[in-house]
């Protein structure tokens, strides 16, 4: 879904986020393995004060409404996801929606749970890094651990009539979403990981001795060792395609006008 005219900055941005959370939603495979991750969670929850970071619209605040929490603050800072939250979260009076940046978000009590999904196709190249700057802290965090794998593939199994090995080799140094369909792929190696405690702003990877000249790189979510979402599985996230273009590659994250800027090159 793409916005066609022209409009304000301000407007572009709320109605862009607005449609990034109806994809979202769309994505029947990752709502399940969020709200099983969620019910798996049911003892956790029970009872708890709970954050949805970036609600959009509220549907794991219900869900830990649902499951007894005692308080849900369900914090959204576009106003017409607010407004949505507003609606669908009413019939709950465990829940209070607030229209705030969650950095600016001050608790008026201890956090027992904060569920989040900041997550981007490379991992941390949309708001994952928001989550350095709370003025809170929580005792646990769902889900707890993110990884950026990568597999090295030949482009000759994937080329056809359209993206063919001349195409392939004018996208050098670009990092392309979607350029080709997902297939279970077997990781050559980590590039990243996340965790509440751990966040990486570069990764320098070599790849020497290993065949291979095409990247792909793809996302794990976890939470407790179980996998709750995986690039192709979950169509939220795209496979990220690059050609190979040398043996050791880097990559780095700056903020952005818009979430977090990636700068990717080859080293070596």
């Amino acid at each position: 879904m793409d916005i066609m005219n022209e409009l304000p900055d301000e407007q572009f941005a709320r109605i862009d986020d607005l449609l990034a959370f109806v994809s979202i939603y769309d994505d029947e495979q990752r709502t399940a393995a969020y709200l099983d991750m969620l019910e798996a969670e049911r003892e956790h929850i029970k009872g708890a004060v709970c954050v949805e970071a970036g609600c959009g619209f509220g549907l794991i605040a219900a869900k830990c409404a649902q499951l007894g929490a005692k308080r849900v603050y369900a914090v959204e800072m576009n106003p017409h996801l607010a407004m949505i939250a507003r609606r669908n979260l009413s019939p709950y009076a465990n829940v209070q929606v607030i229209e705030q940046d969650i950095r600016q978000f001050t608790p008026p009590e201890k956090i027992d749970l904060l569920v989040q999904e900041f997550f981007g196709q490379l991992l941390f190249d949309e708001d994952l890094y928001t989550l350095q700057n709370l003025s809170f802290s929580a005792e646990a965090v769902l889900p707890h651990r993110a990884v950026l794998e990568y597999a090295l593939v030949h482009a000759n199994d994937y080329v056809d009539d359209v993206v063919t090995p001349q195409v392939i080799d004018q996208l050098k140094g670009a990092l392309i979403s979607g350029l080709f369909e997902w297939q279970s792929l077997l990781s050559n190696g980590q590039v990243l990981q996340w965790t509440r405690e751990y966040f990486p702003k570069t990764a320098t990877v070599d790849i020497s001795g290993q065949s291979g000249d095409l990247l792909c790189f793809y996302l794990e979510i976890f939470h407790r060792d179980r996998m709750i979402c995986r690039t192709g599985e979950c169509s939220n996230w795209s496979p990220v395609w690059t050609p190979r273009a040398g043996d050791v590659f880097r990559f780095r994250f700056k903020p952005g006008k818009r979430g977090t800027a990636v700068y990717f090159d080859w080293v070596k």
